[in-house]
């Protein structure tokens, strides 16, 4: 059971309906600092519109979120962000024209209150900006192509890169919105690796298809279905789920 100065991020009652079709359907969740806490589901489940609503990039149509004992349901997702809140995507949300420095350079110089339309500058004007971006590729094991334009890297060194950005925001909570999918076996383990050397620092919260990371991973499991929570607990417990098994792994 958490106790309230163990909550870094939580919905009560959260809805959210498009047209005549209830996505998300009252859900309440807590996630725990400093834990790795994995939303699992189906299709359709609702968990990628439940990460759009705990950023705040869609606005439910009732219940309450709050930051620790901050409420940020009326806030921009802008606002959240600099709160210490970060995500990735489904979709590697990089820029392609650019090198994997610059990507990182630019998601930090802004993180720190920069002005987005002088990003142009040459970036050895930001010393210390500068050194972050390098810390946040080296990191993740991307130095090696920090000069390379995104377009030429691999999926997986994108979907790293990716990573790094979000870590340059320098956040508090990292939401991981399908960090290994459209990667090869290889590729997700390097990811794997990658989020498990993230997990303690970070409080993360993970939408993850690839059940096997998902155990491996994970301190506790959410398992939605049609947009309700139908399971909550711990790897073994959700693995040992009934509910689970016949909505998520087929009977």
């Amino acid at each position: 059971m958490l106790v309230q100065n163990q909550i870094v991020l939580a919905a009560d009652r959260l809805s959210k309906r498009f047209g005549g079709n209830i996505v998300v359907d009252q859900v309440s969740i807590a996630f725990a600092k400093g834990r790795l806490h994995s939303i699992l589901g189906p299709n359709g489940a609702g968990k990628t519109t439940l990460f759009n609503l705990l950023t705040r990039d869609l606005t439910p149509d009732s219940g309450a979120i709050r930051l620790g004992a901050t409420d940020i349901t009326d806030l921009t997702p802008d606002r959240v962000a600099r709160m210490g809140v970060a995500r990735s995507y489904q979709i590697s949300s990089v820029y392609l024209d650019m090198s994997a420095r610059e990507n990182v350079w630019v998601a930090a110089y802004r993180a720190r209150g920069g002005n987005s339309f002088v990003f142009w500058r040459q970036v050895t004007r930001f010393a210390e900006t500068r050194e972050w971006a390098f810390s946040c590729l080296e990191r993740l094991g991307l130095v090696e192509i920090a000069d390379v334009p995104v377009r030429e890297l691999s999926y997986g060194d994108q979907r790293l890169l990716e990573l790094a950005v979000t870590l340059a925001c320098e956040p508090r909570i990292i939401l991981l919105d399908e960090p290994t999918a459209g990667l090869s076996s290889k590729e997700a383990e390097r990811v794997k690796r990658v989020i498990m050397a993230l997990k303690g620092e970070f409080s993360i919260i993970m939408i993850e298809h690839n059940v096997g990371i998902v155990m491996d991973l994970s301190d506790e499991i959410t398992v939605m279905n049609r947009g309700a929570v139908i399971a909550h607990g711990s790897p073994f417990e959700i693995r040992e789920n009934r509910d689970v098994q016949e909505a998520y792994f087929g009977g």
